[in-house]
């Protein structure tokens, strides 16, 4: 968010995905860092994500993305449509990806870093130095919270697998190893 997406205060930013364990994570972030944030979700998970933080919450189903305006940064868990949704960049705006639908997926990645300045990113899981520090400041200042749908014991994660492949979660599930 900070480092690829290059959110800072004032910024507009929009979350896909923005109900998940990633997404919900990353509403609270923009919203700490004071960022405008607009957040894609389902129906019923609209009100949970407007109580995490998000400016503006619009129905996933219902809006077109050739409705959206323009963001400086799209941070997307998603990983369809890249290029369509990279068109409502600002002009130095970037997206930051953490997800990949398909091979085009990937080729539109690759197709923005050469082209335009308007990029796609992918987020490696190697956070710059000092990231940790600053989410830990952000949990621990009450501006970021887990989101949990549900705890699993470890004999049931079959079930944990069934309920994230249903899609509609809102949160993480957790796998619970010991009683």
């Amino acid at each position: 968010m900070r480092g690829q997406g290059r959110v800072t205060a004032g910024s507009r930013v929009l979350v896909r995905g923005a109900a998940g364990g990633v997404g919900s994570a990353a509403v609270q972030y923009a919203h700490s860092l004071g960022a405008h944030v607009t957040a894609l979700a389902s129906k019923s998970n609209m009100q949970p994500v407007r109580d995490l933080g998000a400016d503006t919450v619009l129905d996933r189903r219902l809006t077109r993305v050739e409705d959206l305006g323009s963001f400086d940064a799209i941070i997307d868990t998603v990983g369809s449509d890249l290029l369509q949704y990279r068109q409502h960049l600002s002009e130095h705006g970037r997206m930051v990806t953490i997800a990949f639908s398909s091979v085009r997926s990937i080729a539109a990645i690759a197709f923005s870093a050469i082209y335009g300045r308007k990029r796609i990113r992918s987020f490696g899981g190697k956070p710059p130095r000092g990231l940790i520090a600053d989410l830990t400041n952000a949990v621990e200042a009450g501006a970021m919270m887990p989101v949990i749908q549900e705890v699993h014991p470890i004999e049931k994660i079959a079930d944990a697998h069934r309920a994230l492949e249903a899609g509609g979660v809102r949160g993480k599930h957790v796998i619970r190893i010991r009683a």
